[in-house]
């Protein structure tokens, strides 16, 4: 078959959805239109496919040559731009794609272990089904191991795939906290050397706490106040916005409001966070207007008063890979709003 008009495909299409075109000048679809865009479609899906055969073929290849992992590391590149797509996603799985995945996150070579779990992430953001079998197939151990590495970068993209795979994902979510969720991000969350870590720990920790209050209490004997506080101290602004977004989430609940009001250090880094925020000139302030929001809010719950949990971008959980388009709060467009947990005991730090 002759390759396809992709270009001539574009234009064509644009100008059936021009609605500022007169409807009288633009050309009926023909049954000959039809089946040249079939042909199209199904000549591009049979080139991705046997392109993603071709990338897994290569990076099972046991060769840990210098050169070899360089060529692998391309081809992690290209296979996340593919997965974007979530029907090549999809695809990936039913050529088994998953263990080669796998095998690639225990490689020797940090950068390898990196761009995998990358690709992991890519695949199962917004994405159940995938999710599922990415779970069923055991991934979940193999990015809490990651998520210990000494790399950094390896930790990172750990982290980012995990909060992908639990999203929108009770049974993702449960087998995460069965695995020791809260202590692993309370121990990232602590770590200042990587303000990034540290950002995705704090935001992946509201979401465990919206799918389960009751760890809270768990967490509050691990530390979680000194954790919030040391985020609200650091210096990286999407460090404190994602503890107050955090704190903003647990003083909706009386218990955690006696806790914080019994924390001097965190109270005075609260007072202190507002003072700040107010004292800056409106051009900077632009730029922290949610940290303010969500610090003025914690202290009106502190002081018996405040309204419902601030609605801000800087609440939103950080689970969508580099390049996703985050308008959507790591959600698909015409994926249903998860539903809350029936169970929602409220949050009490005190001894069981």
């Amino acid at each position: 078959m002759a390759q396809p008009d992709w270009k001539g495909l574009f234009e064509w299409s644009i100008q059936q959805q021009d609605h500022s075109t007169d409807p009288s000048t633009r050309r009926q679809i023909t049954e000959e239109d039809r089946k040249w865009f079939m042909e199209a479609m199904q000549s591009q899906t049979e080139d991705v496919t046997k392109r993603l055969r071709g990338i897994k073929g290569a990076l099972d290849d046991k060769d840990d040559s210098d050169a070899q992992v360089g060529e692998k590391l391309k081809l992690l590149d290209d296979l996340v731009e593919i997965v974007e797509h979530i029907d090549y996603a999809k695809d990936l799985t039913h050529i088994g794609g998953l263990p080669t995945l796998l095998g690639l996150l225990g490689s020797a070579h940090a950068p390898v272990r990196a761009s995998a779990a990358e690709v992991v992430a890519t695949c199962v953001q917004n994405h159940p089904p995938v999710q599922m079998h990415f779970l069923e197939g055991g991934v979940l151990p193999r990015l809490l191991q990651l998520f210990q590495d000494p790399d950094p970068t390896c930790r990172r993209k750990a982290l980012l795939a995990l909060s992908c795979l639990t999203r929108h994902n009770d049974e993702a979510m449960d087998a995460f906290r069965a695995e020791g969720a809260v202590d692993l991000l309370l121990m990232a969350a602590r770590d200042s050397s990587d303000p990034r870590q540290q950002r995705k720990a704090l935001q992946l920790l509201r979401e465990v706490f919206r799918h389960r209050p009751a760890d809270v209490r768990s967490a509050a004997r691990a530390g979680l106040m000194p954790a919030i506080a040391d985020g609200i101290a650091s210096e990286d602004a999407g460090v404190r916005e994602a503890a107050l977004a955090l704190l903003a989430l647990l003083v909706q609940h009386p218990g955690v409001v006696q806790a914080v009001q019994a924390d001097e250090r965190l109270k005075e880094l609260l007072k202190m966070n507002e003072q700040r925020l107010n004292n800056l000139d409106i051009e900077d302030l632009d730029a922290e207007r949610d940290q303010l929001a969500l610090t003025e809010h914690i202290l009106e719950k502190l002081d018996g008063g405040g309204g419902p949990e601030p609605d801000l971008a800087a609440a939103a959980p950080d689970a969508t890979v580099d390049g996703a388009n985050p308008d959507t709060g790591g959600q698909a467009p015409d994926q249903a709003p998860a539903k809350p947990s029936e169970e929602q005991p409220v949050m009490m730090l005190g001894p069981p």
